[in-house]
């Protein structure tokens, strides 16, 4: 027979627990997925999907796009005032300050009506 000592009996008792509690954690994880998680996965994915219209989009709209920043939301907008709706959504490249690059990474979020 196994003998343990006073101070072996508290680290195996300590494990024992400690297993115990992480073992219910676990299983209460499993059982009950957090609702707030799921929330803000399905609000960000709404959000990616809606489409910004450049031709009646506000700053606050256009900051939305990806690279696209307050300056460069207020070069948009004044590019409309100045030469009026955007035609094409390539247009966009004429904007002092949006290339190639930056269009590709908005392309798929704008919208023309």
């Amino acid at each position: 027979m196994i003998r343990f000592t006073k101070d072996e009996k508290i680290v195996i008792l300590f494990l024992l627990i400690a297993f115990l509690v992480g073992s219910a954690v676990l299983y209460y994880k499993k059982i009950n997925p957090k609702p707030c998680a799921i929330l803000r996965f399905s609000e960000k994915k709404a959000a990616k999907s809606q489409k910004v219209n450049v031709n009646t989009a506000g700053k606050d709209e256009l900051v939305k796009l990806k690279n696209i920043g307050p300056v460069l939301a207020g070069r948009i907008i004044s590019y409309r005032k100045k030469n009026g709706p955007f035609r094409s959504a390539e247009e966009l490249k004429s904007v002092k300050g949006i290339g190639d690059k930056t269009y590709r990474a908005m392309e798929r979020d704008l919208a023309l009506e």
